[in-house]
């Protein structure tokens, strides 16, 4: 409905420019032709007026010759007998009533009706006023008579109006015909004008994506041509400002805009989130609505270097809530300035609610209290296993070696004296025997001598081979890549530690055929060791991976030595873990 309205007041314009166009045109054309008819009338006029002029004195003449001829012939009769044959005779003379009266005022003679156009109608009263020259009047008397002679134009006129009636009807039609040619041709040419009244009506209401066609007039095209790009620069900066309006609505940190008077002008949907207050609630209150007592100086310091065109970026403060909570904010500051004037009118302020941030730093800063704290612990594990491994080396193992040394000194002296001692004295050197070897197992569980002697990558190598010498069933496949000599002692053995802590998991949940352990130092400097099973597997949705102390034990040396840790595993498809650790 809106369409149509707009169309008919289109229509409308562009009908009434029309109009106007043609009453202006046909204004003119009446004036041109008025002009036309008053040059044409005042010249016939003229002609009229000489004719007449010209004719009378030709009848004058005429009369006077044949009065003449009468006096200087009395054998003709009287004048006025003479004047009256002779008129008679001669009929209607053009532009002239001739009349003929006695002494007494009687009529001898009056000049007939002219026969030229005497069928035509007579042509109006005020065109006939308008070309009628000036009457004259001349008079002879002659003996026994009175000769009266007047101008008669009427003939003249007729023959005017003839023409004029002529030259009227082609102007009318002429004019008609012209007016119809003017009308369409107006019709034609401003044609293009509904494009454009319709294109600045909609950019008008806000439609910027108005535009208009190519027109074969020139300086219509020009026009079309420079308002399309008006149009395109008016569309660039109503999105260029559509984005800044949503980006400034839509970031996730606080925009507001003050005035001088440190008044909020602007509250993005971001401040009503962080702060609780509408932008109904907060528009034209004080900025100092949200400062602290203990920030109010700082922040109107801040203005201070703001409106003396100065940028402040990221200082770390507090601002209070609607609730009065206070919340940590990293907040800058720039100057609002006048494009055209470039005065600054204001500030725009952007908060950041940094308060999980802070939470997080005081969380990295304890994580790494702990991991530093977890290193040490592991450490003085790791001496105390050293300490205790060599302890049980040095002392149990000097005694069980003793106790097989005197075991085996009585089997020698009882073989010939006493069977039965003998046989107790090989059980004791037997039972010292396995001491021996369970203690040299548990030292290799506290401390495999040979990551001190021989480095990790032998130190792997060996165990591998004693896992695969306790579970033949199990393929064991280990490959190792890279020079591992030159790693130091905390890294090793906590590599070493890992892959133990692995196998102990595979052998006693995963239920696996085939076990493979990678170990790559790469070109990084980073030692990545990928351990995978074919077993069972495990859901680790299921899986508080908080409570199976193995793998929170494997999480925790790695995150001590700033390394990656992920574990891999789907029900029936395995396991896999994948670390990364910098050397």
């Amino acid at each position: 409905m809106v369409k149509v309205i707009h169309y008919y007041d289109y229509y409308q314009y562009i009908m009434n420019l029309r109009v106007r166009l043609n009453l202006l045109i046909t204004a003119i054309l009446l004036i041109f032709f008025v002009s036309m008819g008053y040059t044409i009338m005042k010249g016939s006029k003229e002609s009229i007026q000489e004719g007449v002029e010209s004719a009378n004195r030709v009848t004058m003449q005429l009369l006077d010759t044949v009065i003449i001829s009468s006096s200087q012939n009395p054998e003709w009769g009287y004048t006025h007998d003479v004047l009256k044959r002779f008129l008679e005779e001669l009929g209607h003379v053009r532009s002239s009533n001739i009349y003929l009266y006695t002494l007494q005022g009687e009529l001898l003679y009056a000049s007939p009706l002219s026969k030229y156009r005497i069928n035509d109608p007579p042509p109006p009263k005020w065109f006939e006023t308008s070309l009628a020259p000036k009457e004259v009047i001349d008079t002879r008397t002659v003996r026994f008579g009175k000769l009266i002679v007047k101008t008669n134009p009427i003939g003249a006129i007729k023959e005017s109006w003839a023409k004029m009636k002529h030259f009227f009807l082609i102007t009318c039609v002429f004019f008609v015909l012209l007016n119809m040619l003017v009308y369409w041709m107006l019709g034609f040419w401003l044609r293009p004008l509904e494009p454009m009244v319709e294109a600045i009506t909609k950019m008008g209401e806000g439609d910027f994506e108005a535009r208009l066609p190519d027109f074969n007039l020139p300086e219509f095209a020009v026009i079309a041509k420079n308002f399309n790009r008006m149009g395109d620069s008016l569309q660039a900066k109503v999105r260029e400002n559509q984005r800044l309006a949503l980006i400034a609505q839509q970031t996730a940190d606080a925009i507001v805009i003050h005035d001088l008077q440190s008044k909020i002008s602007f509250w993005n949907a971001s401040a009503e989130k962080i702060f609780g207050y509408s932008p109904k609630e907060i528009l034209g209150k004080s900025a100092y609505v949200l400062t602290t007592k203990v920030h109010e100086n700082e922040l109107r310091k801040s203005f201070q270097l703001i409106h003396s065109g100065k940028n402040i970026h990221n200082v770390e403060t507090q601002r209070t809530k609607k609730n009065g909570e206070v919340v940590d904010v990293a907040i800058s500051f720039s100057p609002l300035k006048d494009p055209i004037t470039h005065e600054i009118i204001g500030d725009i302020c952007s908060m950041r609610d940094i308060s999980e941030k802070k939470i997080a730093e005081e969380s990295k800063l304890k994580l790494e209290e702990n991991r530093k704290f977890t290193q040490l612990i592991q450490s003085h594990i790791e001496d105390e296993r050293r300490s205790l491994a060599r302890e049980l080396h040095d002392e149990l193992g000097q005694y069980v070696s003793a106790i097989k040394i005197f075991a085996s000194n009585i089997s020698n002296k009882a073989k010939k004296l006493s069977p039965e001692i003998e046989k107790n004295a090989d059980s004791v050197i037997s039972a010292a025997n396995q001491i021996y070897d369970g203690m040299h197992s548990i030292i290799k569980q506290l401390r495999p001598g040979s990551l001190d002697n021989l480095g990790l990558a032998e130190t792997i190598k060996d165990t591998v081979n004693t896992w695969q010498k306790q579970y033949e069933h199990l393929k064991i496949h280990l490959l190792i890549k890279g020079d591992l000599n030159h790693l130091n002692e905390t890294l090793n053995i906590n590599i070493y530690r890992i892959i133990q802590e692995a196998m102990n998991n595979a052998l006693k949940h995963s239920k696996a055929k085939a076990i493979n352990i990678n170990l790559v130092l790469n070109k990084k400097g980073f030692l990545e060791l990928n351990f995978s099973d074919d077993g069972q597997g495990m859901d680790l949705k299921k899986v508080d991976q908080t409570k199976n102390f193995g793998i929170l034990g494997m999480q925790e040396r790695i995150q001590s030595l700033n390394g990656s840790f992920e574990l891999i595993s789907k029900k029936n498809q395995g396991t896999q873990i994948l670390i990364s650790v910098p050397t």
